[in-house]
């Protein structure tokens, strides 16, 4: 495995972490660029990651087959402009993800989520990442099977949307990163790890592996409500974010959205075991105020303040507070994706072909919204998991 380069750090303070922060209203893509140039300016420019000649991965986020409108996945017009950057260097650029849906094939992803037409403008190369083998990784317990054309690469760049997240309660910088592992694998850390805490540290687990130089983060229009996808809404935020430490950029992210702090697993465990720094006091921020940015109204998922309820709890519980996922006939297609990537077979169908859901297999990691590509499936509350939310 190519050992990928070692950049200079950006200065800060011991047991800190920099967090650049830049406005820009909307996804005109002379504004992106505009606000791309003064993200990047305080971290030393893009030159302090890449080099001539490097051959450079951009991770997107590409979760869903729809319009970027949908505030789903990486906007086009993001990626574009740290393309053209990279290239200005003399580095060459390579695209990619693995969506939960890929095992149907990826050319209509990249065709609505406007990755084709980038790639035609710019000589920019799509990589599928069920293709071109795997890394092998042993943590503990977890075998990862790695992206090879990530982790091959001289430079990664991640490059996250921020939304909301039914399982984790937020999706960033380090979830992200989730999408190295090819095909159908994601599903059986999802079956290995049914709890969000215990999934956590399997995001945490490729993030410790993959460990990208920089992380630019689209926060242009974000998500609220119960993303990652359809059932979730776009929402204006009006920043761009970028760090060359996940864990303080998904920190500072969450605190914009109106978590608390370290609400957030992924952050907690990444910090504990000292992959990154997630104490609002010890991250330096450059650009903007964090504070003016804080929203006060934003609409944070349905089981957060659910999941705060402790475990031993939630056993005895589980039966009156739950939320779940639940197919729409009205809107349903009937095309079976839900089926085929739920990781523990809790979905099966009927005589018509709508999924029909077990509620005692399920374990709520919502890969069946993810997936959907039709909003047929929405987060059913009990009437408690309503009064909590």
């Amino acid at each position: 495995m190519k050992k990928h380069k070692t950049k200079n750090r950006i200065d800060s303070a011991p047991g800190s972490a920099v967090v650049s922060l830049a406005k820009c209203a909307d996804y005109d893509s002379a504004h992106v660029h505009n606000a791309m140039q003064s993200l990047l300016q305080p971290l030393g420019g893009l030159e302090n990651y890449v080099s001539r000649g490097d051959k450079v991965h951009l991770k997107i986020n590409l979760l869903s087959a729809k319009d970027p409108k949908r505030a789903i996945t990486t906007h086009p017009a993001v990626i574009e402009s740290v393309v053209r950057t990279v290239q200005d260097i003399g580095a060459t650029v390579q695209i990619g993800d693995s969506p939960a849906g890929a095992v149907k094939g990826l050319q209509r992803y990249w065709d609505n989520c406007g990755i084709t037409d980038l790639a035609k403008r710019t000589g920019a190369k799509i990589v599928a990442l069920e293709t071109g083998g795997v890394v092998k990784h042993q943590i503990g317990d977890h075998l990862y099977h790695v992206s090879k054309h990530v982790v091959e690469s001289d430079v990664v760049i991640n490059l996250p949307k921020i939304k909301t997240h039914g399982l984790t309660l937020y999706t960033g910088a380090i979830k992200n990163l989730f999408g190295t592992i090819p095909g159908l694998r994601k599903s059986e850390y999802h079956k290995q790890a049914p709890h969000p805490e215990d999934f956590a540290e399997i995001l945490v687990d490729i993030y410790s592996i993959i460990r990208p130089q920089l992380t630019i983060a689209d926060a242009i229009v974000g998500m609220e409500g119960n993303g990652p996808s359809t059932s979730g809404r776009p929402r204006h935020i009006g920043i761009l974010l970028a760090s060359e430490d996940c864990v303080a950029l998904d920190a500072i992210a969450a605190h914009i959205m109106g978590f608390k702090e370290n609400e957030i697993d992924t952050t907690v465990s990444a910090t504990k075991r000292g992959l990154g720094i997630s104490e609002l006091g010890n991250i330096e921020i450059e650009g903007v105020e964090l504070e003016e940015l804080r929203i006060k109204d934003f609409q944070l998922p349905s089981n957060r303040l659910i999941k705060l309820i402790p475990r031993r709890l939630m056993f005895m519980v589980a039966k009156l507070v739950w939320v779940r996922p639940r197919p729409i006939a009205d809107v349903c297609k009937r095309c079976g994706a839900c089926v085929k990537n739920c990781p523990v077979q809790a979905i099966s169908e009927d005589e018509t072909g709508l999924p029909i859901i077990d509620y005692d297999l399920c374990i709520k990691c919502m890969c069946c919204d993810e997936v959907c590509q039709h909003n047929a499936m929405e987060q059913e509350m009990s009437w408690i998991a309503k009064k909590l939310s």
